[in-house]
C-alpha cells in the first residue's frame, strides 16, 4: 500500500496514537494487516521508502575497479539530462568527490570511466555513484537523486601488526563467588554464581572507574515477532528460542565456570549454558579480556537435528538510559534487514536511541542496522560502549533501542511501552 490504512484516535490516558483492526471493538478484523504502506498513516516516509526507491529507479549501475556500468531502463531519456557524481570516502571520511559526463541512451548499456584509481593505502573504502537532476522539476528540486549505487574496496594491509604489550599485567583475583580481572584504569567482574559477565567499569576514579553495564550480557535468540510473523505462526513455530533467551542455565556454575590465562596476558573466562529446547542443545560464550580493558566475546551455539529456526542469533545487554546516542559505521541512514539492505549505504551515521525503534503500527522487531564495522552508545559526554565486529567479514547487525525485545513483543501499541 501507499500508506498505513489506520485512524488516529486517543487512548484512555490521553495519549495519541494511531489504531487498527480491534481498537474500535469491531470483529472480526484483520488487526494491524491494515498497516502494509510505504508511507506512515500521516504520510511521513517509513525506512522502506529507501529500498523501494532503490528497486525502482531506472538506472542500474554496477561499479568495478576502473569503470562502472550504466543499464538505462528509462524508455525515452539518455543519463546526460542528469549531472552524475562519483564519491570516493574512507571510513565516512570524503577523500574526493566528481562530477563526470555520460551520454547513454534509453533502453541501452554503457560504460563509463571512473576518475580515480583504487587507492594504494590499506583501508576500506567506499566507491558512491549518484545520478541527480541538473534543474528543478514540477516533482522535484535541482540535485534530487534519482539513482544511486556503491560499492567497497578493501585494500590489505601487506605487513601484519606488530605484536605488542598494550597495557600493564593483568590481576586475576578469585572469591568465592566472583572472579575479578583488573587492569589499568579498569575492572572487570564475572560471577561464579549467576554465570556471566557482571560488570564492567573503566575510567580511573575512587569509585573504581563508571560502570557501564545495566544487566548481564546473554546470549539472545529472540527478537518482537513482526507482522508477517505473526501471520504465519512463527511465534508457535520458533517460540522454544524465546524459552532458550529467557531462561538459559550453565549447570553447577561455581564449579564450570572455565578461566585461563592465555600467552599474550589475556585471560578469559568461560560458560557453558544449557538452552530449554527440544531436542536439548547448549551455548557456550568465551570472555577474553586484554590489557587494554577490551572485551572479545565469543559465542558458539550448538544445533543438532530437529530445532526450529533461530529468529535471531546474538547477544542482549542493557546500558543506562542516559546512553541516548548511537554512532555506527554500517549500512543506514535508516534500519536494513539481510533481505532489506540495496537501498542502504555503508557511511558514518548518528542517530537517538530513543527514536530508534520504527514505529510501526503493532510494535514489532526494527531498528536493526546490516553491515556494521563498530557501533558507540554513549552519553551526551561521549562516555560509553563501543562495540567492534572484528574478524567479520562484511560486519554484523545491531541494534540500539529503548527496549528489551520481550518489552516490545509485549505491547500493542506504542504508546503501552514503557
Amino acid at each position: 500500500d501507499f500508506a498505513d490504512q489506520s485512524i488516529a484516535k486517543t487512548d484512555r490516558h490521553g495519549n495519541d496514537y494511531f489504531a487498527y483492526g480491534g481498537d474500535f471493538n469491531e470483529a472480526p478484523h484483520d488487526a494491524d494487516f491494515c498497516g502494509n504502506g510505504i508511507f506512515f498513516a500521516d504520510h511521513s516516509p517509513t525506512p522502506k521508502v529507501i529500498e523501494v526507491s532503490y528497486l525502482y529507479q531506472g538506472l542500474r549501475i554496477r561499479i568495478g575497479t576502473e569503470s562502472f556500468t550504466v543499464e538505462n531502463r528509462l524508455l525515452f531519456t539518455s543519463t546526460s539530462v542528469y549531472t552524475c557524481v562519483i564519491t570516493l570516502a574512507q571510513e565516512g571520511r570524503v577523500l574526493r568527490e566528481d562530477a563526470v559526463e555520460s551520454d547513454i541512451a534509453a533502453l541501452t548499456t554503457g560504460e563509463v570511466r571512473l576518475p580515480f584509481a583504487v587507492p594504494t593505502d590499506a583501508g576500506e573504502y567506499t566507491v558512491d555513484v549518484s545520478f541527480r537532476l541538473r534543474e528543478a522539476t514540477d516533482w522535484a528540486p535541482a540535485g534530487h537523486e534519482i539513482a544511486r549505487e556503491q560499492t567497497v574496496w578493501e585494500v590489505a594491509d601487506p605487513t601484519p601488526p606488530a605484536l605488542i604489550t598494550r597495557g600493564p599485567a593483568l590481576r586475576l583475583v578469585r572469591g568465592g563467588h566472583n572472579i575479578g580481572v583488573h587492569g589499568a584504569g579498569f575492572s572487570v567482574l564475572f560471577s561464579t554464581l549467576y554465570s556471566g559477565l557482571v560488570s564492567y567499569r573503566y575510567g580511573d576514579s575512587a569509585e573504581g572507574g563508571r560502570e557501564l553495564l545495566a544487566s548481564m550480557p546473554k546470549p539472545n535468540f529472540w527478537h518482537a515477532p513482526t507482522s508477517n510473523e505473526r501471520g504465519w505462526e512463527g511465534p508457535f513455530e520458533d517460540g522454544q528460542w524465546l524459552l532458550a533467551s529467557r531462561y538459559a542455565r550453565v549447570p553447577d556454575p561455581l564449579n564450570s565456570t572455565g578461566v585461563h590465562v592465555e600467552d599474550d596476558g589475556s585471560i578469559t573466562v568461560s560458560y557453558s549454558y544449557q538452552l530449554p529446547t527440544a531436542p536439548a542443545t547448549a551455548c557456550d560464550v568465551d570472555y577474553r579480556v586484554d590489557t587494554a580493558g577490551r572485551v572479545e566475546v565469543t559465542q558458539t551455539l550448538h544445533l543438532v537435528e530437529g530445532l526450529p529456526d533461530l529468529p535471531e542469533f546474538g547477544m542482549l545487554m542493557s546500558v543506562d538510559p542516559e546512553f541516548t546516542r548511537l554512532r555506527w559505521y554500517g549500512e543506514g541512514p535508516e534500519e536494513s534487514y539481510i533481505d532489506r539492505r540495496g537501498g542502504a549505504r555503508l557511511d558514518v551515521y548518528e542517530r537517538d536511541v530513543t527514536t530508534a525503534l520504527t514505529p510501526y503500527l503493532r510494535p514489532q522487531e526494527a531498528g536493526n542496522r546490516t553491515g556494521v564495522r563498530w557501533a558507540e552508545v554513549t552519553d551526551r559526554r561521549g562516555v560509553g560502549l563501543r562495540l567492534d565486529s572484528a574478524g567479520t567479514v562484511g560486519g554484523m547487525e545491531f541494534s540500539a533501542l529503548p527496549w528489551t525485545p520481550f518489552e516490545i513483543e509485549n505491547a500493542e501499541h506504542h504508546t503501552e511501552l514503557p
